[in-house]
């Protein structure tokens, strides 16, 4: 071969790997789908290369083949994650890889951030040929390609993550915005009842819900909390919310038949895979009297101006069978000044740095000292009190916190 045509042999390879890679970075450009872009790698290699083996890992969790031709079972049995630990860059299989990368010539290991994202194996010697193995002749080429290409499916990878995180965090904040329009704003303070509540979802929406609905002289005081957290627990509280005030506001049915209902729905709905505590009062805000069941749920203090009491009476949680095993209502008759807390299990459950937890105690204690101020400054001391405790600790889960008087 004339220096002319070495020449000439090295030009038309240089037009060659410029062209390939202008091919490429157009179709970077124009956001191609992912197999498309690893359908022109293949192209290049083994159509224009000649390279007649080869086999492309990709790393996400872990390592998995995205590209393989030319190569037998054997090679797919590969122990990827300790072959790529023996090539820290790009060079020949050694006597001592072969027997485990048998077939193969070259390792090339790509690298983004410093973090392994992708390993390329290629073989291409063909014993009745006599030339320079293409994947030697074109090495440094076939290197920045499998960069480009790799880099380039990591990035678009990432690009995905972030737009599905966005997308969540979107859709996650009109949830909230949803569940804050169940949560009532302002609460009764009229002649002869006044209440107070504090609401912290654990995250953006969360499973705990309080409600007061009105029936003429009857309030009907409610607490809930669903097991579990985040989004399932707030779909799961929001279907439970629009039952109840449905039942609530259009059926005339008992207190015990209205939690029976309930379980039903509640059990229809969750499947038996979650359940909901609750505690539901109906209170004659003129006579004082009033029917309430607790099921499951924390047990509601009363103190009526002597002493604190905790309403118990009720059945299990809801949701938790078919048909509720037990229930029992409650009756209890409150005098001027009695003063009810209702509370979930996110509030006296917070751990302080020692793993102590709050308990109920200090809530007896604002009942006691603060009942005299009303249910707003009985709210303010107990958050007091539990942000003290707290601490630096975070929040362990979703908190309802809803005080009513009778005045």
């Amino acid at each position: 071969m004339t220096r002319l045509d070495r020449l000439t042999e090295r030009l038309d390879l240089k037009e060659f790997q410029l062209r390939a890679l202008l091919e490429v970075t157009r179709a970077i450009n124009a956001n191609v789908e992912r197999q498309a872009l690893l359908d022109l790698f293949r192209d290049i290699v083994s159509n224009e290369l000649g390279i007649t083996r080869l086999m492309l890992f990709e790393r996400v969790e872990g390592w998995e083949c995205v590209l393989s031709y030319g190569a037998s079972e054997r090679d797919r049995a590969i122990d990827v994650e300790q072959a790529f630990g023996s090539f820290p860059d790009i060079r020949l299989i050694g006597p001592e890889q072969e027997q485990r990368m048998a077939g193969f010539d070259i390792a090339v290991p790509v690298f983004h951030n410093d973090r392994a994202i992708a390993f390329l194996l290629i073989g291409d010697i063909d014993d009745e040929e006599q030339k320079m193995s293409p994947s030697v002749k074109h090495l440094n080429f076939i290197q920045t390609l499998t960069n480009i290409i790799m880099v380039a499916l990591e990035n678009k990878r990432i690009a995905e993550q972030a737009l599905l995180r966005e997308r969540d965090k979107r859709e996650l904040e009109l949830a909230a915005e949803m569940q804050s329009m169940l949560v009532p704003k302002e609460l009764p303070d009229e002649e002869l009842f006044r209440a107070a509540a504090w609401y912290l979802p654990h995250h953006q929406v969360g499973g705990d819900h309080y409600d007061i609905i009105e029936r003429g002289d009857e309030k009907v005081l409610v607490i809930a909390d669903v097991s579990g957290k985040g989004m399932a627990a707030a779909l799961v509280m929001s279907n439970f919310q629009a039952t109840l005030r449905a039942l609530v506001q259009y059926s005339e049915d008992p207190l015990d038949e209205l939690v029976h209902d309930l379980n039903d729905k509640v059990y229809q709905s969750a499947r038996g895979e979650r359940f909901i505590t609750l505690f539901i009062a109906q209170l004659n805000v003129r006579t004082g009297a009033m029917r309430f069941v607790n099921a499951g749920h924390n047990p509601p203090l009363l103190y009526d101006g002597r002493s604190v009491h905790e309403l118990k009476t009720g059945s299990i949680a809801l949701g938790m069978m078919p048909k509720l095993p037990f229930l029992q209502v409650g009756e209890v008759s409150l005098s001027k000044g009695s003063t009810m807390l209702c509370y979930t299990d996110g509030l006296i459950e917070q751990e302080d740095v020692h793993g102590t937890d709050l308990g109920t105690e200090p809530l007896v204690h604002a009942l006691k000292d603060l009942h005299i101020s009303g249910p707003a400054a009985v709210n303010e001391g107990i958050i007091a009190t539990f942000e003290a405790h707290r601490s630096t600790q975070p929040y362990l889960d979703d908190i309802a916190l809803l005080t009513c008087q009778l005045r």
